[in-house]
């Protein structure tokens, strides 16, 4: 069944809708995406977890956790520049010979960390071998994500953008949940010291799997109708510029106020799923499993309410739901962690599933809001550069600075407001940025 679109005036204006086509790009965009978050959130579960002792012993175990904690900032080092030399070739060679490349790269580094040596057997080369791979999974990600979006809402019908482009986000649910499923079922499989000893590494490995399969997926999709229709329109004399150099020239006050409405929900979500876990861990006791179970359940909420926040913001418009959801985290983040401090399965359970759903009331609705803000030309680079500039503070800091308060404080509610501070300024920049939902972002 195929729908013309061109009536509405907000998509492209000869396309038509083909729901095969667009089923095809849901798919691989979700599949890709969720091979790309296993791989990121295996390597945070592993560096709150075990990563410390494997690759940075002290007779400080919170220097070892600090250290092994920046390993995971790395990633969001790496991204910026990801984001700048992937987004530029995006916009100039298309979307889909990037995501290819995102893909294979991001697949490969991560097995690769299955086959490194430790601290004991290869002294200071273990930890930087980690740091290099982990960079280059930072590098392919910025790519990965921003292209995964883009690909969506390039495809989808003009009134249902928000909802297309938001399901890209459910992708880091299952790749969450199967990176945790397979690091807690080889936990449990295995006594502690083969799990430390090799069995860490299974996970890992078993990306390469994975990467076999995402790669079948992303060659059945065709290229975007929109960069093609745009493409074919380019002189000789635009092909030669650099799609990067306009973005910055033409877009700096959009890009700077895109960044920091990305900001947010970066810190709400790896303080969660990153710090909270060593903390759970090492200060409340729990047992890797119990966190690991919590965590799983917490952010399974988002396959019912990020769809939901992103069909919501096709009806009432991108920036008053993504307003209205950095409301919701300011006042979650206080709950979150007096019922998480209880050390007590359900009150952990409950206030966890709280700054999940607040969580997705951001994150269903930043994807469309953040490609739409740019015109095709620089979409990739701008939302790319934004998202992943948003990501630094956001995701990169927010996990060392939540260490570095707990240690300092004894206390996780210094946490709660570092995070509360950052929802107010993701909440002034998207106040100060056009509502996107009506555009026509075929230009």
């Amino acid at each position: 069944m195929s729908v013309n679109t061109a009536a509405d005036g907000r998509g492209v204006a000869t396309a038509a809708f083909d729901e095969s086509v667009m089923r095809r790009v849901m798919f691989a965009s979700i599949f890709g995406t969720a091979l790309e978050a296993y791989d990121l959130y295996l390597f945070g579960t592993a560096a709150a977890l075990i990563f410390a002792p494997l690759f940075f012993p002290s007779t400080d175990p919170n220097v070892s956790l600090l250290l092994s904690l920046t390993t995971f900032a790395i990633s969001f080092v790496a991204r910026p520049i990801g984001s700048i030399v992937l987004g530029h070739y995006g916009d100039k060679l298309g979307r889909k010979k990037l995501l290819f490349l995102t893909l294979v790269a991001m697949g490969l580094s991560t097995a690769a960390i299955g086959f490194l040596p430790t601290y004991a057997s290869a002294g200071f080369i273990a930890p930087l071998l980690l740091c290099v791979f982990r960079f280059i999974q930072g590098f392919a990600y910025a790519g990965e994500y921003s292209g995964a979006v883009i690909m969506l809402l390039e495809h989808a019908p003009a009134k249902r953008r928000g909802f297309y482009a938001g399901l890209n986000n459910i992708g880091p649910v299952f790749g969450f949940v199967f990176s945790s499923a397979m690091f807690l079922g080889t936990n449990y499989l295995m006594d502690e010291a083969d799990f430390m000893s090799w069995g860490w590494r299974i996970s890992f490995l078993a990306s390469l799997l994975l990467l076999a399969v995402g790669i079948y997926v992303r060659s059945r999709v065709p290229e975007s109708p929109m960069f093609e229709a745009r493409n074919a329109k380019r002189t000789a004399n635009e092909t030669k510029k650099l799609p990067i150099s306009a973005l910055f020239r033409n877009h700096p006050k959009m890009l700077l106020l895109a960044s920091g409405a990305n900001i947010c929900h970066f810190a709400t979500f790896y303080t969660f799923t990153v710090f909270s876990l060593s903390y759970a861990t090492k200060t409340l006791g729990m047992t890797r499993a119990e966190i690991l179970l919590i965590s799983m359940l917490a952010v399974s909420t988002h396959l019912f309410a990020i769809p939901y926040a992103a069909a919501r913001s096709d009806r009432l418009g991108r920036r008053k739901c993504l307003m209205q959801g950095f409301v919701f985290i300011f006042l979650s983040i206080y709950p979150f962690w007096l019922l998480f401090n209880t050390g007590m399965f359900l009150p952990m359970l409950a206030g966890s599933c709280l700054l999940m759903v607040a969580y997705s009331a951001v994150y269903g609705v930043i994807p469309s809001f953040t490609g739409e803000l740019f015109p095709t030309d620089v979409r990739f680079s701008g939302s790319a550069i934004a998202y992943n500039m948003g990501g630094i503070i956001g995701g990169g800091l927010a996990p060392l600075l939540a260490a570095g308060l707990v240690d300092h404080y004894q206390s996780a509610y210094p946490t709660a407001a570092f995070v509360a501070g950052l929802a107010l300024l993701s909440l002034l920049c998207t106040a100060l940025l056009p509502e996107t939902g009506q555009r026509d972002i075929s230009k």
